[in-house]
């Protein structure tokens, strides 16, 4: 209701928004200005669009779960009770109108995740990879919470986004010299919760959990909230180049690091976690590059002039809605082969499905084409406006020459894991065990699987409508009358023509189909990959990326010099500082009691002894006063 409402209207994102509040906490004056804390909703574009995005997809993904989930009993209530908090807590998340509210639902995602990746706990493998997850976004939230407390001891003293988002706070925020810290804190818990380099690894282990799961937080719901938490906080990162740039090159770097990792395993759904973690770096790439611009060019809250709009921003944006869709697909697609092949999760051990798992193969190629970026699938679209924003960051700052080279070698090798994936698993020749019967899943999973596929088709070409979603999602950015912008940062998407005569746009193609090619000759027609090559590849390579980079074991390592080390100087800490402070109170103690003790000793002469020489001192002490005439 809301989406249709908003599409009526073509408001844009800031500053037209609906909200409502109510007073959650007083905190009385501070420094002579009031300060308190409200609860309420926040509804504008960038609201509309991840809640239809987040319910539509949810929904799919619940309706799928429960042919999925058929056989797990009485433990299907817990499933789905906890899988109902974890997306309300998204929606929570998505309409809260202060950072402390935001907050709130951040952890119960957290916790919703922590439940759903350890919902077989039994697993050791899955209590692990559960509670990986929650330690390790738990770390970035430290950042975050860094940061929100910062926010509100400076600038206005508010957290409430109408008023944090103001002029006036802007400016306050800037005159501390302190925004650029806080919006860094920020980023922090989106790297946590997005997965980005170094804080990717715990994603990639949360696949312990059941395929829906997968799909939910990969596609609709966790690792998108840090997406939403930059491009909510977008005025302020829009103040701060040198935290814009952050971004824009973690993100960079994450999408071409997670990319190659992708190739280097044959767990079908860890393929795709790599992926997710390379798409998200797609999407921190953009918003960076936008935001960079816009902190490079001037103040965006100028009056006067036109307005115009960062590509940047709708770039990422469009990107999060389309890998929503497209990811929550190929994740539900894996769980349909793994359905139909018992659990067996490495592709070594599938090949040639696609004559029986027709609608599996035919739906999870739409995915492929539209995570690789093939024309006219939504994938396509969305990416090329990433590279396209990140290229026009060039003009600023040599950085971004850098960022877009990451981001077209990602692209490449995007095409490249995605079609090897697509081939190992459904075409050549069947590597399936014998003893397994391949059966196409039911209805109930095959329906939302093919509801996604026709979506991933469709949804690209939103950006070609009158209204179009970069004229929808957007920022707008008003300028003086007669400020001269160079390049064309401020653009909304092209339109169809626009991608025409983009050679940019043929570049893109270019890479996606060269992956798609390399990977239909080494994966479908079987021949070496040296073939392409003047020497051999190095086992050695294969092997790091079969290890992740050691980034697990460098985890441990960590956890164990830091963890261990900081239990010990604790102990010591607590032995000889605390400890040793009472234990030598109560040993004065009873020291002191024990010489007490011997003076008792029941003898009447002894104590008679006692008073007669106290009687002596105290008439020699009064003697002694009054001959000095006190």
């Amino acid at each position: 209701m809301l989406f249709f409402e908003f599409v009526g209207n073509g408001s844009g994102i800031y500053p037209a928004a609906y909200q409502q509040q109510i007073q959650f906490l007083n905190l009385g004056s501070v420094r002579g200005t009031a300060v308190s804390l409200n609860l309420g909703i926040y509804v504008d574009w960038l609201t509309v669009v991840m809640l239809a995005a987040i319910s539509f997809v949810s929904m799919l993904i619940v309706i799928y779960s429960v042919g999925y989930m058929h056989g797990e009993g009485r433990r299907r209530k817990r499933y789905f009770g906890v899988i109902s908090m974890f997306v309300g807590s998204m929606l929570g998340l998505v309409v809260a109108n202060s950072l402390l509210e935001l907050y709130i639902f951040w952890e119960l995602v957290g916790l919703g995740s922590y439940l759903l990746i350890g919902f077989w706990y039994e697993k050791p493998s899955a209590a692990r990879a559960a509670k990986k997850a929650f330690v390790v976004t738990r770390f970035g939230d430290m950042f975050l919470l860094f940061g929100i407390v910062l926010l509100l001891n400076i600038g206005d003293r508010t957290l409430s986004y109408a008023q944090l988002f103001s002029a006036s706070s802007i400016g306050s925020l800037n005159s501390s010299g302190l925004l650029t810290i806080a919006t860094l804190a920020i980023f922090g818990g989106a790297m946590g919760k997005s997965a980005q380099f170094p804080l990717h690894d715990w994603l990639v282990d949360a696949m312990e959990g059941p395929t829906p799961v997968s799909a939910m937080i990969h596609g609709a719901t966790m690792v998108n909230a840090g997406v939403y938490l930059v491009a909510r906080m977008y005025p302020l990162f829009t103040q701060t180049p040198v935290s814009s740039l952050f971004v824009s090159f973690i993100g960079a770097f994450s999408a071409l690091f997670a990319a190659s990792m992708a190739l280097g395993t044959y767990d079908i759904k860890r393929v795709l976690a790599f992926s997710t973690i390379s798409q998200l770096g797609y999407m921190f790439m953009a918003l960076g590059a936008g935001a960079y611009i816009l902190g490079s060019v001037g103040s965006p809250y100028v009056t006067g002039g036109s307005p115009d709009y960062s590509l940047g921003y709708s770039a990422g944006m469009f990107h999060l809605v389309n890998q929503a869709i497209f990811k929550a697909l190929l994740f539900l697609a894996a769980g349909s082969v793994m359905h139909s092949l018992g659990g067996i999760q490495d592709m070594r051990q599938m090949g040639a499905l696609r004559s029986k798992l027709k609608i599996t193969s035919i739906t999870m190629l739409f995915g492929a084409f539209s995570l690789a970026g093939i024309i006219p699938f939504s994938g396509f679209f969305s990416k090329d406006a990433t590279l396209q924003a990140a290229f026009d960051g060039i003009s600023y700052s040599w950085i971004f020459a850098v960022i877009w080279l990451f981001g077209v070698a990602a692209a490449f090798l995007t095409a490249l894991y995605i079609f090897r994936l697509w081939f190992m698993t459904f075409a050549g020749n069947s590597r399936v065990p014998h003893d397994v019967h391949v059966h196409e899943s039911p209805p109930v999973m095959t329906a939302p699987l093919v509801i996604l596929a026709v979506l991933s088709l469709v949804v690209g070409f939103s950006v070609l409508g009158v209204a179009g979603f970069a004229m929808a999602v957007h920022y707008p950015v008003t300028f003086p009358a007669g400020t001269i912008v160079s390049g064309t940062p401020y653009t909304v998407f092209r339109g169809v023509f626009g991608l025409l005569y983009d050679p940019f746009t043929y570049l893109s193609l270019a890479l996606a189909f060269a992956g798609l090619f390399i990977a239909y000759i080494i994966w479908y027609r079987e021949r070496s990959l040296d073939a392409f090559l003047s020497r051999p590849v190095p086992h050695g390579i294969q092997h790091v990326l079969a290890e992740r980079y050691y980034f697990p074991q460098a985890y441990d390592k960590i956890g164990l010099w830091l963890g261990y080390g900081i239990a010990r100087g604790l102990d010591f800490f607590d032995r000889k500082v605390v400890d040793g402070f009472i234990n030598g109170v109560g040993s004065v103690f009873t020291d002191v009691s024990q010489r007490i003790r011997k003076s008792e000793t029941g003898l009447v002469q002894n104590y008679a002894s006692v008073i007669v020489a106290a009687v002596v001192v105290i008439v020699a002490v009064l003697l002694l006063y009054h001959g000095m005439g006190v």
